[in-house]
């Protein structure tokens, strides 16, 4: 295996262990190991993989599968898949087992209990990362306040978020406001 593969390997098996909340809770680690740390990309190319990801049908963990073919072609992309998936799917069978007959226990509760927290927090995470990696001017700035601001308050399918921000994109791109992507 080369030395990329090896890396991307590395980085996506050893964090994906603590995946509490699914692969998206952890783009902020996956943002510092690949962009900030290895600069095997930079933030746009990061941001363009995990954008795409979440418009295509399928798991959300597609971004990893994005970044390893960035990175490293199709040989990166199934390194990268095969990474967040073994390691997760070891673990979550080996606690599986270890839970049978425990699910009423106290310190299995308390353990359920305190993980919503921290998914909610890894999450939040993961939006200011990658709203900080994307907005570079005041259109886009602009459009993650107001898609935050409309899925806080209204609570709605956010495909109308994604609709929206596209007609604005369009008609800010037209304008001369936003610089082409």
């Amino acid at each position: 295996m080369s030395g990329v593969l090896w890396t991307l390997f590395v980085v996506f098996s050893t964090v994906s262990v603590f995946a509490i909340g699914g692969p998206s809770a952890l783009i902020p680690e996956y943002h510092r190991q690949i962009v900030g740390v290895l600069h095997l990309m930079d933030d746009q190319a990061f941001v363009h993989s995990v954008v795409l990801s979440q418009l295509a049908p399928g798991p959300n963990m597609l971004f990893i599968s994005f970044i390893g073919w960035q990175v490293a072609g199709f040989a990166g992309l199934l390194v990268s898949t095969s990474a967040i998936i073994g390691p997760t799917a070891l673990l979550s069978f080996g606690v599986g087992r270890l839970m049978e007959g425990r699910r009423d226990a106290s310190w299995v509760k308390a353990v359920k209990s305190s993980l919503a927290p921290i998914v909610v927090a890894l999450t939040t995470a993961s939006a200011m990362v990658t709203a900080r990696a994307a907005d570079h001017d005041l259109v886009g700035i602009a459009l993650t306040v107001g898609a935050a601001a409309f899925m806080t308050l209204f609570k709605r399918n956010p495909l109308w978020i994604i609709a929206g921000g596209a007609m604005i994109g369009i008609a800010a791109g037209r304008l001369g406001l936003m610089p082409p992507v």
